[in-house]
């Protein structure tokens, strides 16, 4: 764990979906050890939010902004110079996919690849960590775990999105990276 805390000590890192659940305990924990913490997400949606019980607004530089809106989710990631980037913003629920597939291939698909497409030439970015679900994979409803190596599938309109959104990470990676 000591080696955990030195390597994230006085890192740069930006955290998209930081008001989440998830990226609000992320961002809690890279600061308990001593990371510098910027965030891109929407506001909490909730009351009450894992975001504002634990304070970040206070602890950290946040941008209330869009994830699909690459102009200004470019000038951002520009102007904060991160070493590392988790991506995290995503619309993340398989029922409100159905109600609303639209947005959530906006969000999940053009989403990832404007986190992407920002960081192609930036320096600063030594390391992005994309954070997905098992639902990237095709589901044939065999009792085993997944492995990476696993065919991509998706029925419905949240795990296709997430799906292609991994599609898109290899094509950058392949192409850019």
């Amino acid at each position: 764990m000591k080696e955990i805390k030195k390597f994230f000590k006085d890192k740069k890192i930006l955290i998209t979906g930081h008001t989440g659940f998830k990226g609000g305990w992320l961002t809690q924990m890279l600061l308990n050890w001593g990371a510098k913490i910027s965030g891109i997400a929407l506001r909490p949606n909730t009351k009450p939010n894992l975001f504002e019980a634990l304070k970040l607004k206070e602890k950290i530089k946040n941008y209330f902004w869009d994830i699909r809106d690459f102009k200004n989710i470019s000038k951002i990631i520009k102007r904060e110079k991160p070493e590392i980037i988790f991506h995290l913003a995503a619309q993340p629920l398989v029922r409100e996919s159905y109600n609303n597939p639209l947005y959530t291939f906006e969000t999940n698909i053009i989403g990832t690849a404007n986190v992407l497409e920002s960081i192609r030439d930036l320096k600063s970015v030594k390391a992005v960590i994309i954070v997905t679900t098992d639902k990237v994979y095709e589901n044939k409803n065999i009792d085993h775990s997944f492995k990476e190596s696993d065919k991509l599938g998706g029925t419905d309109p949240y795990s296709s999105s997430k799906a292609a959104s991994e599609i898109i990470v290899n094509s950058y990676i392949k192409s850019f990276f």
